[in-house]
């Protein structure tokens, strides 16, 4: 599995390419940690648009680097998923744990929205509990299983 980063703006993208599965899960999770080892608080862009086949070690590793990302206050976001890895996100129910956007654009723009203005009170925002799906204009495709 190749592991290829770039930032754009605020937002790093990390964008894998061959299959994360049961072999490639955990070293994909290892470089991604290492990657951000030095941001504060990372927005983080993860394009899986060049991955053939995610598995449920794959989507483990993902919520693992979630849980990491969101422990130092920044955010994930899962671009570009294919129809298959799509629907065995919504059947593991991960979809109410991520942010799933269509394209880095909206991904983007939705890790972006979500950043706190200048605190001027003492109150905190509140955190964000579920994930949000960004769809374009066509929707969500849904195939009857069979």
């Amino acid at each position: 599995m190749e592991l290829a980063t770039r930032s754009l703006g605020a937002v790093t993208v990390l964008a894998p390419e061959g299959e994360l599965t049961v072999p490639t899960a955990s070293d994909f999770l290892r470089r991604a940690r290492l990657l951000l080892a030095g941001q504060p608080a990372p927005l983080v862009a993860i394009d899986l648009g060049a991955v053939r086949r995610v598995d449920s070690s794959g989507f483990a590793a993902l919520v693992a680097l979630a849980r990491h990302v969101e422990r130092r206050g920044g955010e994930l976001c899962l671009v570009g998923l294919r129809g298959d890895a799509r629907l065995l996100l919504e059947i593991m129910q991960l979809h109410l744990l991520f942010d799933v956007c269509d394209d880095l654009p909206a991904a983007v723009e939705t890790l972006t929205a979500g950043q706190p203005a200048p605190a001027k009170g003492p109150l905190p925002l509140p955190r964000r509990l579920l994930g949000r799906v960004r769809v374009g204009p066509g929707g969500l495709e849904r195939r009857a299983a069979s």
